[in-house]
């Protein structure tokens, strides 16, 4: 059985993909700080499995035993995969203003946490001879900075370089861990309404996103989640890849 540990599971995107994935039969873990109950009764339906841990990716003391007791129970796993998806963008507002607490909390969901989980997932399943992948979910923030988005773009330019830095160190791997960092694009989720919603001098180029949505160029998180599962599923990534779904094709998997 193919099997996904996922962050941030219970809506926007990362709901959308552990709906497909249920369809699909495969085992899934998420860790959220809250469960769903509409992923709860998809997974009655389903042929595939899922299992909620509660847990606030803020706490990073615990995320190595987390990862442990999640791993233990994967005998005769036929793929692990790692979907680092769990993201928020307060606080919005320039550096300098931002309070410290915010500021802390902000780096330890979107860059401690996915940066420990993906240590420990490496590490914990080096040895083991079946398909092995991470995927975090990134965004065009951590190439192009947004003023009043510096907490967000730096934690998503750091998981970029992650990426790259765990891509080169298993490639000679005997049983390497295979790990991407995938740009969504704009997505119709709760993190948009909160950008829409932002004050023009915390976010000063709030007015683009509310006319995105005016105009209907915001993709839904279910044809979203799509691309991202078929690009996987066809090993169309490479090695340490920082890929974007806007423009990252079928055609180029090797």
């Amino acid at each position: 059985m193919d099997t996904y540990i996922i962050t941030g599971g219970s809506k926007g995107l990362g709901a959308a993909i552990i709906q497909q994935l249920l369809q699909q039969g495969a085992a899934i873990h998420c860790i959220s700080r809250s469960d769903s109950e509409a992923l709860r009764q998809e997974a009655l339906r389903a042929e595939g499995t899922l299992t909620f841990h509660a847990y606030d990716l803020a706490d990073t003391q615990g995320l190595d035993s987390l990862m442990e007791r999640i791993l233990g129970t994967m005998d005769g796993a036929d793929s692990i995969t790692l979907i680092n998806n769990a993201g928020m963008l307060e606080p919005m507002t320039s550096i300098g203003r931002a309070e410290h607490d915010d500021l802390q909390r902000s780096l330890q969901v979107n860059l401690i946490a996915p940066a420990l989980l993906t240590n420990s997932f490496i590490r914990l399943t080096q040895a083991w001879p079946i398909m092995k992948r991470v995927v975090s979910i990134s965004s065009g923030a951590g190439r192009k900075p947004y003023p009043g988005w510096g907490a967000y773009c730096t934690a998503k330019a750091g998981l970029d370089m992650l990426t790259r830095c765990v891509g080169v160190e298993q490639m000679n791997q005997p049983h390497p861990v295979e790990i991407y960092s995938i740009a969504p694009g704009v997505v119709d989720t709760d993190m948009q309404r909160e950008i829409r919603a932002a004050a023009e001098v915390d976010f000063p180029q709030v007015s683009r996103f509310v006319q995105l949505k005016e105009q209907g160029e915001l993709q839904s998180p279910e044809a979203t989640a799509r691309q991202l599962l078929d690009l996987l599923q066809t090993n169309a990534f490479e090695q340490g890849e920082i890929a974007d779904l806007r423009t990252k094709k079928p055609e180029s998997s090797t």
